[in-house]
């Protein structure tokens, strides 16, 4: 049985020996969009329009129908506009920003076992691995951006059930779609608060970094993505005794050591 303190002192001790590579990994993924964002877009028709327009309906009725004419289209221009906008960004992440933000994990397994190499964060784009992990992460991205339209709780929800997913296609390039989605959905059921709770144990080392001009912020990520793979490598344990996966199907990740 995992404990937030277990994983964290885990991670802790072992980034220790490879921090600064860890560093240029995580900073490198952001910037090419492997690293964790969010994307929020807002649209407010100007005041002054909406009051010169209201006083214009007022004056001559028949002018209503000009006003909902003008209405109708601005939102049009503007749901073109966010499809458009969502559309490029998911197309940018799933060609460069998902088959790097896989790497970052791989790069983050290994390193458990003092394996540190730069080059695994660019490790799906060679051997036949690139495509397969370019539609498995779009796939991730899309069920999560159409989820996150709903209030965005059930968006969270679903980042959460799908959290798993990137760590193992780093491990089995060639698993499908529906089987890294299979997989990461069974081993989350009853885990997803438990990882909510992980990721807000960061909150204080987040506002400590936003408090240093918000460059803090990056030198935080390494140790939340050591222990990411911490909280994986138990989850991988907790899927092959479960019999959701095998050993034979996972093939790049040590087995899980408590220290």
């Amino acid at each position: 049985m995992w404990s937030r303190e277990m994983l964290k002192k885990n991670a802790w001790n072992s980034l220790k020996g490879y921090y600064w590579m860890a560093f240029l990994v995580c900073f490198v993924a952001q910037m090419l969009g492997g690293g964790t964002a969010n994307t929020s877009s807002s649209f407010s028709f100007p005041s002054s329009s909406m009051t010169e327009l209201t006083e214009l309906s007022s004056e001559d009725p028949e002018s209503i129908f000009a006003v909902l004419a003008i209405l109708a289209m601005v939102f049009v221009i503007f749901i073109i506009t966010y499809v458009f906008v969502m559309a490029f960004a998911l197309a940018i992440y799933a060609f460069l920003g998902g088959p790097v933000e896989v790497g970052k994990c791989k790069f983050f397994q290994q390193a458990r076992t003092g394996d540190v190499n730069f080059s695994y964060l660019f490790h799906q784009f060679g051997g036949g691995r690139y495509m397969n992990t370019v539609k498995v992460q779009f796939f991730r991205m899309l069920y999560t951006t159409l989820w996150s339209m709903l209030f965005w709780v059930p968006g969270i929800i679903k980042g959460l059930e799908y959290f798993l997913i990137p760590y193992l296609m780093a491990e089995n390039p060639n698993m499908s779609k529906d089987r890294a989605f299979e997989i990461s959905r069974k081993t989350m059921d009853g885990e997803k608060w438990n990882l909510f709770v992980l990721q807000l144990s960061f909150i204080g080392w987040v506002l400590l970094g936003i408090m240093a001009c918000c460059i803090g912020t990056y030198f935080v990520v390494p140790y939340q993505q050591a222990t990411f793979a911490e909280f994986y490598a138990c989850m991988r344990a907790k899927m092959i005794a479960q019999g959701i996966t095998t050993e034979q199907e996972l093939t790049g990740c040590a087995a899980y050591v408590v220290e």
